[in-house]
Protein backbone atom coordinates (compact mmCIF):
# COMPACT_ATOMS: atom_id res chain seq x y z
CA UNK A 1 0.00 0.00 0.00
CA UNK A 2 1.09 3.32 -0.96
CA UNK A 3 1.81 6.40 1.02
CA UNK A 4 -0.87 8.28 -1.81
CA UNK A 5 -2.80 5.10 -1.99
CA UNK A 6 -6.51 6.36 -2.26
CA UNK A 7 -5.84 9.58 -3.61
CA UNK A 8 -6.63 11.00 -6.74
CA UNK A 9 -4.92 13.54 -7.90
CA UNK A 10 -5.03 15.69 -11.54
CA UNK A 11 -2.05 16.24 -13.24
CA UNK A 12 -2.02 19.31 -15.97
CA UNK A 13 0.89 19.27 -17.78
CA UNK A 14 1.74 19.78 -21.71
CA UNK A 15 5.20 18.00 -22.35
CA UNK A 16 3.77 14.28 -22.67
CA UNK A 17 6.92 12.38 -21.51
CA UNK A 18 6.98 14.85 -18.32
CA UNK A 19 3.43 13.68 -17.90
CA UNK A 20 3.78 10.21 -18.16
CA UNK A 21 7.20 10.39 -15.84
CA UNK A 22 5.13 11.98 -13.07
CA UNK A 23 2.21 9.69 -13.76
CA UNK A 24 4.34 6.74 -13.22
CA UNK A 25 5.81 8.40 -9.69
CA UNK A 26 2.54 8.93 -8.55
CA UNK A 27 1.09 6.05 -9.40
CA UNK A 28 3.84 3.86 -7.99
CA UNK A 29 3.09 5.57 -4.75
CA UNK A 30 -0.47 4.21 -5.14
CA UNK A 31 -2.57 7.35 -6.57
CA UNK A 32 -4.87 7.64 -8.98
CA UNK A 33 -4.03 9.91 -11.84
CA UNK A 34 -5.83 11.89 -13.99
CA UNK A 35 -3.92 13.73 -16.89
CA UNK A 36 -4.87 16.91 -18.98
CA UNK A 37 -2.68 18.66 -21.34
CA UNK A 38 -4.38 21.73 -21.79
CA UNK A 39 -6.32 24.47 -19.77
CA UNK A 40 -9.74 23.48 -21.03
CA UNK A 41 -8.94 19.08 -20.17
CA UNK A 42 -7.77 20.53 -16.17
CA UNK A 43 -10.97 22.55 -15.78
CA UNK A 44 -13.33 19.88 -16.64
CA UNK A 45 -11.16 17.64 -14.29
CA UNK A 46 -11.25 20.44 -11.53
CA UNK A 47 -14.99 19.47 -11.31
CA UNK A 48 -14.79 15.62 -11.04
CA UNK A 49 -15.71 14.33 -7.99
CA UNK A 50 -13.32 13.46 -4.94
CA UNK A 51 -9.93 15.15 -6.48
CA UNK A 52 -7.83 14.92 -3.64
CA UNK A 53 -4.65 17.71 -4.82
CA UNK A 54 -3.56 18.85 -8.58
CA UNK A 55 -0.08 19.12 -10.01
CA UNK A 56 -0.22 22.40 -12.10
CA UNK A 57 2.33 23.17 -14.26
CA UNK A 58 2.64 26.85 -14.47
CA UNK A 59 3.15 27.55 -18.12
CA UNK A 60 0.70 25.87 -20.69
CA UNK A 61 1.19 26.42 -24.20
CA UNK A 62 2.26 29.78 -23.52
CA UNK A 63 -0.52 30.41 -20.92
CA UNK A 64 -0.65 30.59 -17.21
CA UNK A 65 -2.16 28.04 -15.32
CA UNK A 66 -3.69 30.15 -12.17
CA UNK A 67 -7.43 30.78 -13.78
CA UNK A 68 -7.44 26.55 -13.53
CA UNK A 69 -5.61 26.52 -10.20
CA UNK A 70 -8.49 29.09 -8.53
CA UNK A 71 -11.49 26.17 -9.99
CA UNK A 72 -9.28 23.98 -7.77
CA UNK A 73 -8.61 26.05 -4.79
CA UNK A 74 -12.38 27.33 -4.55
CA UNK A 75 -12.98 23.02 -3.87
CA UNK A 76 -10.45 23.60 -1.44
CA UNK A 77 -7.81 21.17 -3.37
CA UNK A 78 -4.64 21.70 -2.51
CA UNK A 79 -2.46 22.26 -5.34
CA UNK A 80 1.05 21.93 -6.39
CA UNK A 81 2.84 23.87 -8.83
CA UNK A 82 5.61 22.89 -11.42
CA UNK A 83 7.62 24.60 -13.02
CA UNK A 84 11.01 23.91 -15.17
CA UNK A 85 11.66 27.62 -14.63
CA UNK A 86 12.89 29.11 -11.11
CA UNK A 87 10.59 30.15 -9.31
CA UNK A 88 11.92 32.93 -6.91
CA UNK A 89 10.27 33.67 -3.87
CA UNK A 90 6.72 32.50 -5.62
CA UNK A 91 6.16 36.04 -7.16
CA UNK A 92 4.04 34.93 -9.57
CA UNK A 93 0.25 35.92 -9.48
CA UNK A 94 -1.66 33.20 -7.71
CA UNK A 95 1.24 31.40 -6.24
CA UNK A 96 -0.20 31.95 -3.21
CA UNK A 97 -2.34 29.07 -3.45
CA UNK A 98 -0.44 26.42 -3.66
CA UNK A 99 3.00 24.97 -2.73
CA UNK A 100 5.95 24.59 -5.42
CA UNK A 101 8.31 22.33 -7.02
CA UNK A 102 10.52 22.54 -9.82
CA UNK A 103 11.03 20.46 -12.56
CA UNK A 104 12.32 17.94 -14.10
CA UNK A 105 10.92 15.88 -10.99
CA UNK A 106 12.82 13.40 -8.47
CA UNK A 107 10.43 10.63 -6.85
CA UNK A 108 11.37 11.92 -3.62
CA UNK A 109 10.67 15.63 -4.28
CA UNK A 110 7.82 15.03 -6.39
CA UNK A 111 6.77 12.21 -3.41
CA UNK A 112 7.79 15.31 -0.36
CA UNK A 113 5.50 18.22 -2.77
CA UNK A 114 2.80 15.96 -2.81
CA UNK A 115 2.58 14.80 0.83
CA UNK A 116 3.13 17.92 2.13
CA UNK A 117 0.10 19.63 0.43
CA UNK A 118 -2.02 17.15 1.32
CA UNK A 119 -0.82 17.23 4.81
CA UNK A 120 0.67 20.73 5.46
CA UNK A 121 0.96 19.74 9.56
CA UNK A 122 2.88 16.60 8.71
CA UNK A 123 0.76 14.40 10.94
CA UNK A 124 0.16 11.49 8.05
CA UNK A 125 4.25 11.89 6.99
CA UNK A 126 5.33 8.74 6.43
CA UNK A 127 8.84 7.30 4.87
Amino acid sequence: MGVLSGRKIVILEDEYLIALDAEGILTDLGAEVHIATNLPEAEKLSQMDKVDLALLDVNINGEFSFPVAQKFHERKIPIVFASGYELKARAFPGADLGACIAKPYTPERLRKAVVCALDPDGAGEQT
